[in-house]
């Protein structure tokens, strides 16, 4: 049972609200990775300059709410803590069992190899350590897309929202053309088109949990734990197929998570309704 809204935003309002934030985060990113882009800079200082750029979509969904103010940031960024922790456990444990498939089956298959045990030894120690740092460097990212946009755009439905944000991930991606290098165009395009269903996922996770701290980790286990079981346990490359294979089994996941069972509603503080689903 829920309570009764005082007043629902019109799709109007909500669409120019989240039409601002996607405008104002992407190009703060644009313009921080100008340095970036053009060569200004030596290319060891791009690693200091991608953190910031991590940082916009925060920076501009703390301008929307420090303008429109619904409710207090906890409850619009969605920053509580309660029921995380069993939820960051699912989603790193999703990352690390699609990544753990990838790789068996390119290992299975003869795609990959093995690397070297001491090397993949080596590799292991820091892993902890990466995923705390990404979780950190995450925070600027996942506080705008899944936290200030999903209570923002709640309205619209899960799938709307996911691929609405999807694609303006994508287009917010762009400057990284400029730092990894000259590359086929085949890799290219896998890489941009890999991260169209890592934005379904990432919100069910918020979706379920009501929290956007399990969407933080999991996004930090994805630059961290991915990486090490496709690059650091194999001698990984860009594949086609086995792409394929996490492409499809992360939206499976995620459509999975969001399935409508035993769905309860909550009440956000943009009054709109969010399902939190209990997992079977």
């Amino acid at each position: 049972m829920t309570a009764s809204p005082a007043r629902i935003p019109s799709p109007r309002s909500t669409g120019a609200d989240v039409a601002w934030f996607f405008t104002i985060a992407t190009l703060l990113c644009f313009a921080l990775s100008v340095p970036m882009v053009f060569r200004l800079v030596p290319t060891d200082v791009n690693n200091l300059i991608t953190p910031l750029l991590q940082l916009t979509p925060l920076l501009a969904a703390i301008i929307m709410w420090l303008v429109r103010r619904p409710a207090s940031f906890r409850e619009t960024f969605a920053t509580g803590w309660r029921g995380a922790g069993r939820w960051i456990a699912i989603g790193i444990g999703i990352i690390a069992g699609i990544a753990g498939i990838q790789t068996a089956v390119a290992l299975a298959s003869g795609i990959w190899q093995l690397n070297p045990l001491e090397q993949i030894a080596g590799a292991t120690v820091w892993v902890v350590p990466v995923l705390l740092m990404q979780s950190i460097f995450a925070i600027g990212e996942e506080f705008g897309w899944r936290g200030w946009l999903a209570t923002r755009a709640a309205s619209w439905g899960f799938w709307p929202l996911a691929l609405v944000s999807g694609l303006v991930w994508i287009v917010w991606h762009l400057p990284v053309l400029a730092v990894i290098g000259d590359r086929p165009v085949v890799d290219i395009v896998i890489y941009f088109a890999g991260m169209l269903p890592w934005a379904p996922l990432l919100l069910a996770l918020r979706w379920r949990s009501g929290s956007v701290w399990p969407a933080v980790l999991a996004h930090g286990a994805i630059n961290s734990i991915r990486v090490y079981l496709l690059q650091s346990v194999p001698d990984g490359t860009d594949h086609l197929l086995i792409e394929v294979i996490g492409w499809v089994l992360t939206l499976a996941v995620a459509a999975w998570l969001v399935r409508p069972s035993k769905a309860e509603f909550v009440r956000l503080p943009a009054n709109a309704s969010v399902r939190r689903e209990s997992i079977d």
